[in-house]
């Protein structure tokens, strides 16, 4: 995508037909997140709010996490968006002039859902630039949000993707008022998609404590009516992964509702996700981006047995329902390069006290099996990208040879924990924040696939390319 278009779209707002109503009181403070684009389809997630931007001058906590205090209202809190009750619907079109517009039709929403919606769009065209307005009425209509995003291409035809990659990015860590410098850094970048590996908002270890379904939506509000974040996702469509700390609590497991985090529970946490990502009807699922590349992305905390249970052949963080569609889809899948998108790691090393991935000997049996069950039917053209580790590397495994990437922090202040370099596995390793980009280009009978760790200002800080003839 291109920002000339966005800049194009702003632009036509003016050509847009007057509501003639007066002062609006309905606004849009969270912003909006574009997911699950296919060729035909996508979902829009959008919300409304009292106000127009967040309470900047409010009551700041950010400290490590605290029980909530009695006397506090959520109101009072600095990076708070009150919603409001209303009538929302979407407009969009191939064109930044929205012509022929299709319209969703007006949808009533309430407290019930955190004031938001998310809009289940149909018949799109594949490799298209879709423009859209996000409208609002409280019986009145209002100023809309505007934004962007592309459909992917057929999975047959051949097309050049760029995607962003984050993970861990815990509010006091941020390392601009404005939110991460990642958002404006990926933002430059103009890929075509954005992918966060969880860890998004951090329930159990930021301050206040989500000790309720109302502090949870809390964390959610604060982390995305931040103006950067808000930018970002109004140009670049995402898909969103959850793993411990959006869930519930560090190391999460289902069945396990711990008293620090009462009375809100572990279905709370699973209900809430939902309600504040566009998704589809599963937290797995896998998407193709042309002919060169296909993703997966799984779900590492639903289906997980406890990380303290014995190892062996009936233990497993994917579950056996999930392990048999991954396998089998990557199988049946055609695409030049193969990708997984896992909350946490396969490869590593990651610290011997851990014990809640595939890289440690908490769960070395089913690592160990996945491990050799890609070297032997897929070989060198399939890659894992992990989030949760709070460094960057490239890591290939000395026996199975998996090459793994891990995304690094959200900012350099929450980069730590690393069990320091093993050349037995690193390729490159650096204890600071960024993201991770990757491009997939064909050109004739030759496919390539680059890897790139960027730091949190987006220099380039490590670069992996792989060909291979098709």
């Amino acid at each position: 995508m291109h920002r000339r278009d966005f800049l194009a779209l702003g632009a036509s707002v003016a050509l847009l037909p007057s509501t003639g109503f007066a002062q609006r009181r309905i606004h849009q403070a969270t912003g909006l997140k574009v997911g699950e684009v296919g060729p035909e389809s996508a979902i829009v997630w959008m919300r409304l709010t009292k106000e127009a931007e967040r309470k900047a001058d409010g009551i700041v906590r950010h400290g490590g996490p605290a029980p909530f205090p009695p006397e506090l209202r959520m109101t009072q809190l600095e990076g708070s968006t009150p919603g409001l009750a209303g009538m929302v619907r979407l407009r969009y079109a191939t064109n930044d002039r929205l012509r022929g517009a299709v319209e969703t039709d007006w949808v009533e929403i309430t407290a019930d859902t955190d004031f938001a919606h998310q809009f289940r769009l149909s018949g799109l065209k594949p490799a298209t630039r879709y423009y859209y307005v996000a409208e609002t009425s409280d019986g009145g209509q209002h100023a809309p949000l505007r934004g962007v995003f592309r459909t992917p291409p057929e999975p047959n035809d051949v097309a050049e993707v760029t995607f962003a990659m984050m993970t861990c990015q815990k509010y006091s860590e941020l390392d601009h008022a404005e939110g991460f410098h990642i958002y404006e850094s990926m933002r430059r970048l103009t890929p075509d998609l954005y992918i966060t590996a969880g860890d998004i908002v951090y329930y159990d270890s930021d301050d206040p404590r989500a000790t309720s379904i109302e502090l949870a939506r809390y964390h959610w509000q604060r982390m995305y009516s931040l103006p950067r974040h808000r930018r970002l996702l109004l140009e670049v469509p995402g898909y969103w992964l959850k793993d411990d700390h959006d869930t519930l609590f560090n190391d999460a497991w289902p069945g396990r509702d711990p008293v620090e985090m009462l009375p809100l529970t572990w279905n709370d946490g699973l209900r809430i996700f939902r309600e504040q990502v566009p998704m589809g009807e599963k937290t797995y699922r896998t998407f193709r981006w042309g002919r060169a590349l296909q993703i997966w992305l799984v779900e590492g905390r639903d289906f997980r047995s406890p990380n303290n249970s014995p190892d062996g052949p009936n233990k497993s963080i994917w579950g056996a329902e999930q392990k048999r569609w991954l396998q089998a889809s990557l199988l049946a899948s055609d695409a030049d390069w193969k990708l997984l998108i896992n909350p946490t790691p396969i490869v590593g090393p990651d610290r011997v006290k851990k014990g809640d991935n595939h890289a440690n000997e908490a769960f070395r049996y089913e690592g160990d099996e996945f491990r050799a069950w890609v070297q032997k039917h897929l070989g060198d053209r399939f890659f894992n990208l992990n989030g949760d580790r709070h460094w960057q590397y490239h890591s290939v495994h000395p026996e199975s040879k998996v090459q793994e990437f891990s995304a690094g922090p959200a900012s350099d202040s929450h980069a730590a924990g690393s069990p320091g370099e093993d050349k037995r596995y690193h390729r490159f390793h650096r204890v600071k924040g960024g993201f991770l980009t990757v491009t997939v280009r064909r050109d004739g009978r030759q496919s390539s696939i680059w890897f790139r760790h960027h730091d949190v200002h987006g220099r380039v800080v490590y670069e992996y390319t792989q060909s291979a003839a098709v």
